[in-house]
């Protein structure tokens, strides 16, 4: 009798054409003509990652272990944008420091070594940079100008004082013509610790 597999069915989207031309606009263009920022989909957004896998039935039994390279989401929560900001190779070190510390020694279950985090981002790689949600955690929808906003935020923070960033803050709400980006935009900016505490990571 054949064992059943379980299933993962994701919703997957993409980003509007409108959202990456003002990621673009706002944090321009990395060596390869690739967008230095860019919004994706917590389920859509796959990353390699090797190790031991485990692969059940609907009945919880295991069916099988082995040792491998899978795609697998990224980001949590899954059901999120999440933006994201191009950092370069060199920013990972070298191929040969970049192998030396992901490799996975493989077992009984697997020939060869695998690294962890798959194979060494020859062209740099898209990093977390915040997970687009309110003060509680919830949906908050994107919008072209709320991309603008989170992107222009990250790159003026990068070089600006406290008093610039608050300023430049308050000046693009001012240009604001759409009363959900004016809300978008005091969930972003309420008061609260930077992006309400949701996880980012530091940009070169």
């Amino acid at each position: 009798m054949p064992r059943a597999m379980i299933t993962v069915i994701r919703e997957q989207h993409e980003a509007p054409e409108s959202v990456a031309n003002r990621l673009a606009l706002a944090g321009g263009y990395n060596r390869f003509g690739e967008p230095n920022y860019r919004a994706v989909w917590g389920w859509s957004r796959l990353a390699w990652v090797g190790g031991k896998w485990e692969d059940r039935n609907a009945a919880g039994e295991l069916v099988r272990e082995c040792v491998e390279l899978r795609h697998v989401p990224k980001y949590a929560p899954h059901d999120r944008w999440h933006i994201e900001r191009w950092l370069p190779p060199e920013a990972y070190g070298s191929p040969r420091a970049w192998y030396a510390q992901t490799l996975e020694r493989g077992d009984a279950l697997a020939a060869a070594s695998i690294p962890a985090l798959g194979p060494y981002p020859e062209r740099g790689e898209y990093e977390h940079c915040v997970t687009l949600e309110d003060s509680h955690g919830q949906f908050v929808q994107l919008t072209p100008t709320v991309a603008e906003y989170i992107a222009q935020a990250i790159e003026s923070g990068r070089r600006a004082s406290s008093a610039e960033r608050r300023k430049a803050i308050e000046e693009r709400e001012r240009r604001s013509e759409r009363e959900y980006d004016n809300w978008a935009w005091d969930v972003l900016d309420s008061g609260c610790p930077a992006f309400h505490g949701m996880p980012f990571v530091g940009v070169l």
